[in-house]
């Protein structure tokens, strides 16, 4: 006890605990521990950083004995994770078939975590864009280097590991990239992610990866890979329609709404503010474009960064601004008896809401 242990040290660094073992048998039974490294995973430990203190025992029948394990990790070592494996005894399982190492009963799984602080930093590490088709638009992504050599860097496209129900894989042809060959020591560089989405584009989700391929130890594969999510959309040149009747002389208003979130433009340039244009058409067909009567802005407002990345705060200061909502008011007073008809053609809105009040102001 324990059977499990979790270490995370850094190159040069250890750590010691104390592992209880108990003679569950009836006689005394020679215990001498020996550290078995399994023959699989990314990275392989080494049997040298693992000390057991004392080398061995005897342990009587239901007797005890504490042993002292020493993990070192040696100052050359990779980051990632290691698994160690500590037999007290040579009994194993039986098996009907071969296995690539004895398959020991009395165990204690080590499991190391071999990190460092980064040394490279990578913002954003995740892009999401809105473009309409048609457009082209570069983002920055900013590497700084911690370091006091420079770093050799390679930026290239790769397509996502996974896809959502709705979700493809940017086309080849769309992306270009501008990049140094190295970042500086103690130093920042930009790599530029030109994206240009032809006008003929379908509108959807489009996903990819901008692998920095930045050479040194320091980061993770995984870590130096910029996840671009673009969702490519059109103008409508139609408007949405909606009709509804109305009794002679009452009054009646149309409240409009868009919302945006920061969250969807992550690493990229802010959103337009929305706009609509209102047409409304009497029941003897007359159309008329309403000026609002009232506007109506409201924002989500966090303290401290809230669900934002670091690179997205800039310099607001502790408060951030989430989401905004815009609302626009059209009113109609002592309309005509009949049905009207609503048309609404927005601009630079992802999505919106309306609602149509009749009878008089809320």
């Amino acid at each position: 006890s324990p059977s499990h242990k979790h270490v995370r040290l850094q190159p040069g660094e250890e750590e010691e605990f104390t592992v209880n073992v108990k003679n569950m048998e009836d006689e005394a039974v020679n215990v001498r521990p020996q550290v078995v490294i399994p023959p699989y995973g990314e990275h392989f430990a080494e049997e040298d950083w693992i000390t057991v203190t004392p080398s061995s025992a005897e342990l009587p029948a239901k007797g005890k004995q504490k042993f002292k394990v020493n993990v070192k990790i040696p100052k050359d070592a990779e980051n990632g994770d290691y698994s160690v494996q500590i037999a007290f005894t040579n009994d194993t399982y039986p098996t009907p078939y071969p296995t690539p190492y004895p398959n020991y009963v009395n165990t204690l799984d080590i499991f190391i975590d071999v990190w460092e602080l980064p040394r490279i930093e990578i913002m954003p590490t995740w892009i999401h864009g809105r473009m309409e088709a048609g457009e082209e638009y570069t983002y920055e992504i900013k590497i700084k280097n911690k370091k006091d050599e420079p770093v050799a860097i390679n930026p290239k496209i790769e397509e996502e590991e996974w896809y959502g129900r709705y979700e493809q894989a940017i086309p080849d042809g769309w992306l270009t990239i501008s990049a140094p060959a190295s970042v500086g020591a103690n130093a920042e560089a930009t790599v530029r992610v030109t994206v240009k989405v032809p006008s003929t584009a379908e509108t959807g989700m489009y996903e990819g990866i901008i692998n920095l391929n930045i050479d040194d130890d320091s980061i993770e594969e995984w870590d130096q890979k910029v996840h671009l999510n673009i969702e490519v959309w059109k103008q409508p040149s139609t408007p949405f329609t909606d009709r509804f009747e109305v009794h002679q002389g009452e009054d009646f208003s149309v409240e409009i709404t868009v919302r945006q979130f920061k969250y969807r433009h992550y690493g990229g340039r802010e959103p337009v503010k929305p706009s609509f244009s209102v047409t409304l058409v009497s029941p003897i067909g007359e159309r008329m474009q309403p000026e609002a009567s009232r506007t109506v802005k409201t924002a989500h407002v966090s303290i401290g960064k809230g669900f934002l990345p670091p690179w997205e705060e800039k310099s607001e200061g502790i408060y951030r601004v989430t989401s905004m909502e815009y609302t626009e008011i059209y009113t109609v007073k002592n309309a005509t008896a009949g049905i009207w008809t609503l048309e609404i053609l927005p601009k630079n809105a992802e999505d919106f809401e309306y609602k149509i009040t009749i009878g008089g102001e809320e």
